[in-house]
């Protein structure tokens, strides 16, 4: 039966494999002391008993914790080995996801204390434009289509504006669609899910209290009557200062990023010895 095993190919290949495995470890330099040791820290098992929980909702038992630990410490151990052995280089996945934690480190390193008031307030000031408070309209509407109308389209759009400042109900008055003929008050950028960013964008600039138009959208070309319209306007930190902050938070990890690859470039150095022009391609036959 020992020599059937012997013979097996797969029981060679192991042999071989511990083979060069001890030789390695009797030809390679010795790690320092602090490289040699693994400390299980307090707050490291605090925290992998705080994953358990999460997953499964229940602190782990003594026995699970145990096994936890022991897990953790084998993983330690043989990602030690694995790069003694140089098993981590020249693999793309391990390269990508180191040069990942890096970059995650950089960015935690620009937000390590919320920013205050003064900070934000000066983002908000640069960004004004981001978090204006929209104008808000109210109108009624009606609508014109230019594929029922044709080249009779401007000449019937004055007869309808004519009937409407007459006082003919809008109901009467244009074609049928879909639209709402009447919207309460609304932001425009709302309103620009609805009819079209173009006429969203027109509604402020239009008089109140008077028929207008025509006013182009993706539908045809409307009459307009704003009845009511709040003027757009700065927003104050208060309103915003959530987006202000998460956006603040956003910029300096990705400035912190671009700092930090910067002072790799310098560095390093770095010689792109290929020629960067397009490699053509043959068809396969």
């Amino acid at each position: 039966m020992l020599g059937k095993i012997f013979r097996e190919p797969l029981v060679h290949f192991l042999f071989l494999g511990l083979l060069l495995f001890v030789l390695y470890g009797a030809v390679s330099p010795r790690q320092g002391d602090s490289e040699d040791r693994v400390i299980i820290s307090q707050a490291l098992v605090n925290e992998i008993a705080q994953a358990f929980q999460a997953t499964w909702q229940r602190p782990p038992t003594v026995q699970e914790l145990k096994g936890l630990v022991d897990s953790r410490v084998r993983e330690e151990l043989v990602y030690r080995e694995g790069v003694e052995l140089g098993l981590d280089r020249d693999d793309p996945v391990i390269r990508r996801r180191v040069a990942q934690k890096l970059e995650v480190l950089a960015e935690e390193s620009a937000v390590q204390q919320a920013p205050d008031d003064a900070q934000l307030e000066g983002y908000l000031q640069q960004n004004a434009g981001r978090y204006a408070q929209p104008a808000v309209v109210a109108f009624t509407q009606v609508l014109f289509d230019p594929g029922r109308h044709g080249a009779q389209l401007e000449a019937d759009m004055r007869a309808g504006l004519a009937q409407l400042e007459a006082g003919t109900s809008p109901d009467q008055v244009g074609d049928r669609t879909q639209l709402p003929g009447e919207v309460s008050a609304t932001p425009v950028d709302l309103l620009a899910r609805d009819f079209g960013g173009e006429f969203a964008q027109a509604l402020p600039g239009l008089p109140v209290g008077q028929w207008s138009g025509p006013l182009a959208s993706g539908f045809g070309a409307h009459l307009v009557l704003v009845s009511s319209m709040t003027p757009g306007r700065a927003s104050t930190l208060v309103e915003v200062r959530q987006a202000v902050e998460r956006d603040w938070e956003n910029e300096q990890r990705q400035q912190a990023k671009k700092d930090y690859y910067a002072k790799l470039r310098k560095k390093f150095d770095v010689v792109i010895e290929a020629q960067l022009s397009p490699v053509a391609t043959t068809g396969q036959p």
